[in-house]
């Protein structure tokens, strides 16, 4: 019989891919749209392609992903944060958050003709 952490983690295990497989179900389909997802707004209601979206989504993707590997290779407890992660998590919000700063007090950037 198994014992009662080895339930729970199965458990949390079926959860979880439950939670991931019908995210990926909703965005396949089209039920959860990326549209507009890399793009930010101007005064003006135009849409322009925003740098600072794509450095944030890529410094967290790989945030995400490098401590889910520590949580993979040591299953046993929650790893700590290292803080290089941290420093550049925060920095990658720093960015974006001085782009919206930026974009809001001196009317956003330029458009391209």
């Amino acid at each position: 019989m198994p014992t009662l952490p080895t339930l729970a983690y199965w458990e949390s295990v079926i959860l979880l891919a439950g939670f991931f497989g019908i995210v990926f179900l909703k965005l396949f389909t089209g039920k959860i749209s990326l549209n507009g997802l890399l793009e930010g707004d101007r005064a003006d209601g135009s849409t322009y392609f925003s740098p600072g979206r794509v450095q944030l989504l890529i410094a967290t993707t790989l945030f995400a992903f490098q401590y889910l590997m520590q949580i993979v290779n040591n299953p046993a407890a929650f790893p700590p944060v290292p803080q290089e992660l941290l420093v550049v998590l925060g920095g990658s919000q720093a960015v974006y958050l001085g782009g919206k700063a930026r974009a809001m007090l001196f009317g956003g950037p330029a458009k391209l003709h």
